[in-house]
């Protein structure tokens, strides 16, 4: 689907602003917009990196919800 979205939005950035037609300059602004909210909104997966000596030991406490990628 996002993909679809940035080919539309490639395609209106070339009508709108290198052809000068003001239709497709508005819609280049509202995909340009969701994709810039989406990236900030969408919940990331938090890794947490360490080292660990030897003898050391890592415990999950909580698993919190399963996410489809």
């Amino acid at each position: 689907m996002w993909r679809l979205v940035s080919s539309l939005r490639r395609y209106a950035w070339r009508r709108g602003l290198v052809h000068g037609r003001h239709g497709w300059v508005s819609l280049w602004i509202v995909i340009a917009a969701a994709q810039v909210i989406r990236r900030f909104t969408v919940a990331r997966p938090v890794v947490e990196r360490m080292d660990l000596r030897p003898g050391e030991t890592i415990v999950v406490s909580d698993l919190g919800t399963i996410e489809r990628l």
